[in-house]
């Protein structure tokens, strides 16, 4: 493990200013008003949701990804509000960073469009991790749908994700699940909720009934882990926690876990609309959260153990004891990163 620098979000920016005072942030940003304004946004975007349930891929990203109209339409409902609202700009899954007043028109055809990025017009600049010296100060972060695969069948384990990350920092998140009827929100410093009432702290560990959440165990899209190396992984939890589960969202199993519904979760996703919401969430209510090396997560690694403190003691210990095949380049790489990137 770390020292307390693991227990900060964030973007892996090099110069990004740790933030420790929770009264410095509330002093310079005003959090309460934008969770509000928030799920303000999300509210009026959750009818956009609804409506489309089952809808029918629109755009291809890579293969084995996919895009619907509502993923787009509902990012772009919620640009405009949280825009409108706040005049910040939002980095979201399908259209990157758009500050206000700029246009953005997707291209399905765009060649630098992939499962990490979303469709955008040109390549990130700069290091690997897509958009991270490019995000603003303050800005919203936006996953419209997390969980596309399920919601086009309508499968309810699909959400809104919505985080606001303020100097490299996540200090507002929502998660709404609209099939579900929950919502789970919180804001640095001041703890995690759901459904608006204060949540339970995460419960003590018990192997016997602690429900565990995995990410995808087949799915072949480059930059994931190999399908032998996750199998493996969830081979050795499953020996101390047996009750797994897959639901298809990263932004519902960290909201899960947050919430003491899962005790821990293992997720596979290198992107911040992804998991930015969750880190926090999970943060706020007693929870840790780092990549598999035991570090602080920073987008672009693909791999997150996050949970209740001895569950995800308990999680490091399996992952690190699993050998990684020669498929996932190199035992020592995996490990020093704490994931692939």
């Amino acid at each position: 493990m770390t020292d307390s620098s693991e227990d900060r979000f964030s973007t892996g920016a090099d110069d990004a200013p740790e933030i420790r005072d929770v009264n410095l942030v509330d002093d310079e940003i005003d959090t309460r008003a934008l969770l509000a304004i928030a799920e303000a946004a999300v509210d009026e975007a959750e009818a956009t949701f609804t409506a489309a349930v089952g809808a029918d891929p629109a755009v291809m990203k890579s293969p084995g990804d996919f895009a619907t109209e509502a993923d787009l339409s509902v990012e772009r409902q919620l640009r405009t509000l949280l825009t409108r609202y706040t005049g910040m700009p939002v980095h979201g899954e399908e259209y990157g960073v758009v500050r206000p007043g700029e246009q953005v028109e997707i291209n399905p055809n765009d060649e630098y469009a992939d499962e990490f990025d979303g469709p955008q017009s040109k390549p990130p600049k700069g290091p690997s991790n897509p958009g991270l010296h490019e995000l603003p100060e303050t800005c919203w972060v936006v996953d419209p749908i997390d969980g596309t695969a399920n919601y086009a069948v309508g499968n309810p384990f699909c959400c809104i994700l919505v985080s606001l990350v303020h100097k490299g920092e996540a200090v507002v998140a929502v998660c709404e699940m609209p099939l579900l009827g929950r919502r789970i929100t919180a804001r640095k410093g001041h703890g995690l909720f759901v459904d608006g009432h204060p949540a339970r702290r995460m419960p003590p560990s018990d192997p016997a009934i602690t429900q565990i959440g995995f990410g995808s165990i087949l799915s072949q899209r480059r930059g994931n882990l190999p399908v032998s190396y996750r199998q493996d992984m969830l081979n050795a939890i499953g020996r101390t926690y047996p009750r797994m589960r897959v639901s298809g969202s990263c932004g519902i199993d960290l909201a899960f876990t947050a919430a003491g519904v899962f005790g821990g979760t293992v997720t596979f996703s290198p992107n911040l609309w992804d998991n930015c919401a969750g880190i926090l969430m999970i943060r706020e209510n007693g929870g840790v959260v780092t990549d598999f090396a035991g570090n602080r997560w920073v987008p672009g690694v693909s791999g997150i153990v996050a949970g209740e403190p001895e569950v995800h003691a308990n999680l490091i210990r399996h992952i690190q004891s699993v050998p990684i095949s020669t498929a996932a380049r190199n035992a020592q790489d995996v490990k020093d990163r704490g994931g692939i990137r």
